[in-house]
């Protein structure tokens, strides 16, 4: 089998079967994100660092984001967080991407693949930073909710 222009080596047959369940598993993903409850779509706190200092971290809200931004709700996605269309776009382009893979039986422009999955990635990295600190700092600047008490003499 010769190589066609854009085409990257011919996949083994193992590869072809790891690219569909992949596909499969990332468009299972965005159809479950699609219809799950937006406000809580996993039924517990998955978040380790939320978890243990009640702190957000750099995803928290993430996954919400995402559930109501394929629900059609998207100020409210954005709103919650601002990487939701980066990782909605991410997902969904490697779904595609590995299930072209998988039916044409070789990897498609790999290169590519690698710049567009890199610059993505640091994209989400780079909004999620700048959310997360802003976050922290809005917590860090939030006014006491307690009034402090005040001592009494007896």
């Amino acid at each position: 089998m010769t190589q066609v222009e854009g085409r990257g080596r011919p996949l083994h047959r193992a590869e072809r079967r790891d690219r569909v369940v992949s596909s499969l598993t990332f468009a299972a993903l965005l159809v479950a994100a699609s219809i799950l409850p937006p406000l809580r779509p996993l039924p517990f706190d998955a978040c380790i660092l939320h978890r243990l200092t009640g702190l957000p971290c750099l995803t928290c809200g993430l996954t919400r984001s995402i559930c109501l931004l394929l629900q059609g709700r998207w100020l409210d996605a954005v709103a919650m967080h601002p990487a939701a269309p980066i990782a909605v776009v991410l997902i969904a382009s490697a779904c595609l991407w590995l299930g072209a893979e998988a039916a044409l039986g070789s990897s498609l422009r790999p290169r590519l693949r690698g710049r567009l999955l890199r610059t993505l990635l640091l994209a989400g990295f780079a909004l999620s930073a700048a959310v997360w600190v802003t976050r922290l700092d809005a917590l860090v600047h939030l006014p006491l909710v307690h009034q402090p008490l005040v001592h009494q003499r007896w």
